[in-house]
């Protein structure tokens, strides 16, 4: 996909979540947290511009995401992927708890 239109949903997604925590009260927990949802998106963005960035410094390539039914990998069991490196599974993992403690920080928190 185009990464103008990412940048484009991810920051209409911010304003909203934005605009929803600014303007929402604070007796309503369940809409915050809603709100919240939506500014997780940028900072799932960001980090995955910078693990691209660092893979490209790396291996010259955008690293592989290391997810069960990808094109990209063969998930079979005891499948080898000789072409997926360590740093292409750190990556996918870094991502996955990003998003994971991003809304685990946005529940405790609001």
């Amino acid at each position: 996909m185009n990464p103008k239109i990412i940048w484009l949903t991810c920051f209409g997604l911010l304003a909203v979540g934005l605009f929803g925590l600014l303007d929402s009260e604070t007796e309503f927990r369940n809409d915050r947290i809603m709100y919240f949802g939506f500014c997780v998106p940028m900072v799932y963005w960001i980090f995955d511009r910078v693990f691209k960035r660092i893979s490209e410094n790396i291996h010259k390539r955008d690293f592989i995401l290391f997810m069960r039914y990808s094109d990209e990998i063969n998930d079979g069991f005891g499948a080898k992927n000789p072409h997926v490196k360590e740093s292409d599974k750190l990556f996918s993992f870094g991502l996955l708890i990003i998003i994971v403690v991003t809304l685990l920080i946005g529940m405790k928190v609001i």
